[in-house]
């Protein structure tokens, strides 16, 4: 696909339905759940240990004391070189297991020559939410599906970061509310494994990255 045409805003029509979206999902991860659990645990760890180091210089009281809102918001923006090259590897695994390639988790950590671009792309993406969510919540919510794509389109597209942003908006608002709904759909799967004592979170992890990047991402921007 001519993703300067798709740049200019010449955006394709394309559609999905979101049950049967689901269910080619969980038939995808069947025998390769493992993969991208292990790499999501990676990511969760390496989270940890950062913003754990991080909140030694930028503390925040624990509860029930007010938070330092100001610290907590320093200490995510100061994690992103370290975790967004993560979160783009498990992405890339999605989307490369689409394409047939090998699964290896530890390929999650083959992005960090990328680093300064993600880096700005999640800073702009949070500052510009957290504007949307101060403007009566709802542009927060559209900006915060708008960006789903704009992780893979930096790392596999080689677009700049406002590109990327901008592309991924325009492809999303074609079918956000689709798209939305989707989303919504994974999550609730996602916080019914952690409620099934972390057990459903073997089916709930893979398969969040593998129907957002692994079929809804090749489908729009692969054709």
């Amino acid at each position: 696909m001519d993703h300067g045409n798709m740049q200019k805003g010449n955006i394709p029509e394309y559609d999905f339905d979101i049950i049967e979206m689901i269910k080619e999902g969980f038939h995808r991860i069947e025998g390769v759940k493992q993969p991208f659990v292990i790499a999501f645990l990676i990511y969760i760890a390496v989270a940890v240990v950062t913003q754990t180091f991080l909140s030694f210089f930028f503390p925040s009281p624990p509860p029930p004391s007010d938070p330092n809102l100001l610290n907590q918001q320093i200490v995510t923006i100061l994690s992103y070189p370290v975790l967004m090259p993560l979160m783009a590897g498990i992405i890339m695994l999605a989307v490369n297991y689409s394409r047939g390639e090998r699964l290896d988790p530890k390929s999650i950590f083959n992005y960090y020559h990328l680093v300064g671009k993600l880096s700005l792309a999640a800073i702009l993406i949070y500052i510009l939410t957290v504007i949307g969510f101060i403007l009566f919540v709802l542009p927060g919510i559209y900006l915060t599906v708008a960006y789903i794509f704009v992780v893979p389109l930096i790392v596999d597209k080689n677009l700049e970061v406002w590109d990327a942003m901008e592309l991924s908006r325009k492809v999303v608002t074609k079918n956000w509310f689709k798209i939305f709904g989707l989303i919504l759909l994974l999550a609730l799967i996602f916080v019914l494994g952690i409620l099934s004592f972390g057990i459903g979170l073997i089916w709930a992890i893979p398969l969040t990255f593998v129907t957002l990047y692994g079929l809804l991402y090749p489908m729009i921007f692969d054709r």
